[in-house]
């Protein structure tokens, strides 16, 4: 099984970008995020015709995530279970491999961006964090196998971005922020990108600003989290950097792992 995550940054823009991922590309699953359109306004006709059904939680102009799937699925959330949130950032299916007996969670996030830090906007990215990290804790209590993905909006450490002094006032960076990825971390988590692909081949945003890409200046946060259990059947992990190359493309690159 094949499944990729990406950040297309409003999916209507980059739809002819998406097709052209998925025809060559063919995993079995997509996480995406920002979508930046409400569900009818989801191209799920070219994504059938792509030969995937479309599961969209659309959010107007802003935010979004949806999942696309060779096969049909359940959607089992739309929101953290006992959080209201007002934002389009969270859906959660359930998938199944031969080799593992139970139901694995697969959750897709688009995690709040949290600048500028003196704001509430860096409140509510905490608080997020801090929700979404005792639901998942409340998974691990169940021994549920997980796979969490999607854009964190979190530069783990130093070694993720290309100069952690240009992001020591960036809520992506913030102490706070890097103490909850921890959290989740710690809870029995691996960090597939972390672990299976080099350092600095392993960034997955460049920014439009200052020709990012153009200078190779770029961060690590989006990020494929497994359990133990999942971890052992991951056969590769993949940072594919030719789509941030095409003409108007998305800041961020898809991520894709084998298993």
């Amino acid at each position: 099984m094949k499944i990729s995550t990406w950040n297309v940054n409003s999916v209507n823009a980059r739809i002819e970008h998406l097709e052209k991922f998925i025809k060559k590309d063919q995993s079995d699953i997509y996480l995406l995020q920002e979508l930046k359109t409400i569900e009818d306004g989801f191209p799920k006709e070219i994504i059938k015709n792509a030969g995937y059904h479309s599961y969209v939680n659309g959010q107007k102009a802003w935010n979004g995530v949806a999942i696309l799937s060779k096969e049909k699925l359940k959607i089992t959330n739309t929101s953290i279970p006992k959080y209201d949130d007002p934002n389009a950032r969270f859906i959660e299916t359930e998938i199944q491999l031969k080799k593992i007996k139970k139901h694995i969670k697969l959750i897709n996030i688009y995690l709040p961006n949290g600048n500028p830090i003196e704001t509430e906007k860096f409140n509510y990215k905490i608080e997020w964090m801090k929700k979404f990290n005792k639901y998942i804790q409340e998974l691990k209590n169940k021994n549920t196998p997980i796979i969490i993905s999607g854009d964190f909006n979190v530069i783990p450490s130093d070694d993720d971005v290309y100069s952690p002094e240009n992001f020591k006032n960036d809520a992506c960076a913030h102490p706070l922020t890097r103490e909850q990825y921890r959290i989740l971390i710690n809870m029995g988590f691996t960090d597939l990108v972390k672990h299976f692909v080099e350092g600095k081949t392993n960034w997955t945003f460049w920014g439009y600003r200052g020709g990012g890409w153009q200078k190779g200046n770029g961060l690590r946060i989006d990020h494929f989290l497994t359990t133990a259990n999942i971890t052992d059947l991951i056969k590769k992990v993949e940072v594919n950097r030719e789509p941030r190359g095409w003409e108007k493309a998305s800041d961020h690159t898809p991520v894709t792992i084998t298993l």
